[in-house]
């Protein structure tokens, strides 16, 4: 069951917004099964919802300390906030182990390396993005991907600041290519000036007034 926090989505927002993303994943799929000419299946299992003041909740998940092989992109406009492809550095260097078909270390993320994990992150993310324009019909501009390890922490401080009751979703997000599965999150950011209008577009997707 998500985790509702604060009362910041109720369970049929929470319902719209997991359908978004099980659309964008299935677009995102389709996009590297294309690009590596293999089946890439992407799946979503579970969705959870904080405020960005559940730090100790989200420090739970993600540790405290623990750094991420991290590709965000910044969103502004109608929304503004940060979407986020954080995988560990042994799944990172699994993911383009299959995706290149070469034996990576976890100590040999170089630009190779760091160019597919970017062209990854910005296809998942901007998948995302581009369904949830579709949806709202309205407009977002993108900032250039950026990858990074850094701690999910550090992520947060970047995104909000000193602002408290942001949204942070965090949905588990599992990459099978072959036989293979390696898991990561996909991480969604907004900022709380921009809640009730997220709230007002995913009630009217499903019909709420």
């Amino acid at each position: 069951m998500p985790k509702q926090s604060h009362g910041l989505l109720s369970s049929t927002q929470v319902a719209a917004l997991t359908e978004l993303i099980n659309v964008s994943i299935g677009i995102a799929a389709n996009s590297l099964s294309e690009i590596v000419d293999t089946e890439v299946a992407l799946n979503i299992p579970e969705l959870d919802v904080f405020s960005s003041n559940d730090r100790d909740e989200l420090n739970a998940i993600f540790g405290v300390e623990s750094s991420y092989a991290m590709v965000k992109q910044d969103f502004q406009g109608n929304l503004t906030g940060t979407t986020a492809l954080a995988f560990s550095n042994e799944s990172a260097a699994n993911l383009v182990s299959l995706l290149t078909e070469t034996d990576v270390s976890e100590e040999e993320l170089d630009i190779m390396q760091t160019g597919t994990l970017l062209e990854v992150g910005n296809i998942i993310n901007n998948a995302f993005l581009g369904t949830l324009n579709n949806q709202f019909n309205f407009q977002v501009d993108y900032k250039l991907p950026e990858f990074n390890e850094v701690t999910v922490s550090h992520l947060l401080d970047a995104t909000f600041g000193t602002d408290k009751d942001g949204l942070v979703i965090v949905a588990n997000a599992k990459i099978s290519v072959t036989v293979k599965d390696i898991e990561g999150y996909l991480i969604l950011l907004f900022k709380v000036m921009d809640l009730d209008f997220l709230k007002q577009r995913l009630d009217m997707m499903v019909g709420v007034k």
